[in-house]
């Protein structure tokens, strides 16, 4: 993916994994997206009620709502089911994907199987810049 290759999209980044979230936040930098962070549910639909992403990147072991059930209610509201949803976690049973799938994500991703770098080339594919 080409710097700046996702200049002018936004990207809501769901994760309460502080190192993690750093760590990409630095990577996407030079790609050059307007980046929001949510820990929690309420921090997504917080955001989402002031912001449109263009992609959700959504952790599925969250504190409080998990991410099947923030992508459950991100899909069944009007305003905000065309935003594509990528799943990122360490769940790596077919039984979690299949549910991903069913609910509407784009894209199941298991960390522990990707380098940073990997994610951010299926970001860029989600969004189709890559």
């Amino acid at each position: 993916m080409k710097d700046k290759a996702l200049e002018g999209k936004k990207i809501l980044w769901v994760e309460d994994d502080m190192f993690l979230s750093d760590l990409m936040s630095k990577k996407l930098t030079k790609f050059a997206p307007t980046l929001f962070h949510a820990k929690n549910g309420d921090e997504v639909f917080a955001t989402l009620e002031k912001e449109k992403p263009d992609l959700i990147v959504l952790d599925v072991l969250l504190p409080g709502l998990n991410g099947f059930e923030i992508l459950k209610k991100v899909k069944s509201d009007s305003t905000t089911k065309a935003i594509p949803v990528v799943l990122l976690s360490n769940l790596n049973q077919k039984s979690d994907i299949e549910k991903g799938a069913e609910l509407g994500a784009k894209k199941f991703l298991v960390k522990a199987l990707l380098t940073p770098d990997d994610i951010l080339q299926e970001v860029g594919k989600v969004l189709g810049v890559a």
